[in-house]
């Protein structure tokens, strides 16, 4: 199989041939594999007027089975900074999707949670952003997706191992 990435990585191999290059295939190909997936899913975004962050905290409140979650959680979830993350959360609740709920556990602080309109919203734009996805993998064998998928999380799981 000659693709994009089969090319850079020839390159690599006959200009550095000291790099390894199945290091540079495997990484080049999980970019490549975000980039595609990325534009489906911007496209479907952008109908709803949402940017990626706003997106992906939406999608982690979601799934954080109605527990308001501190700030510092979401910006760890999601490794974005305090201060972009404040931003994010500042646009959400100006569209009524997220509301500061007192902590229970420390008066001082706040916990972060989605209203019911935000519950909606985030319920559609995932179902959406995953049709969109289905239908970029739609040409690929699903057992040669299942298999890939197996493969790259057994890579991640010794990556996010401490």
């Amino acid at each position: 199989m000659t693709d994009r990435v089969t090319e850079v990585v020839r390159w690599w191999a006959r200009e550095a041939p000291e790099l390894p290059a199945a290091t540079i295939e495997f990484t080049k190909r999980v970019a490549r594999m975000h980039a595609l997936t990325d534009r489906v899913t911007v496209a479907v975004l952008a109908r709803f007027d949402l940017s990626r962050a706003e997106y992906d905290v939406l999608g982690t409140l979601l799934t954080a089975d109605d527990a308001p979650l501190r700030p510092s959680e979401l910006s760890a979830r999601l490794l974005l900074t305090t201060g972009g993350l404040s931003n994010v959360l500042r646009s959400l609740e100006r569209r009524g999707c997220t509301a500061p709920t007192p902590d229970p556990v420390d008066g001082r602080g706040r916990r972060i949670a989605l209203t019911p309109e935000g519950a909606a919203v985030a319920r559609r734009v995932v179902g959406e952003v995953v049709a969109a996805q289905h239908e970029l993998l739609r040409p690929a064998d699903a057992a040669r997706v299942g298999s890939a998928t197996e493969s790259l999380a057994a890579v991640l799981d010794l990556l996010d191992r401490p």
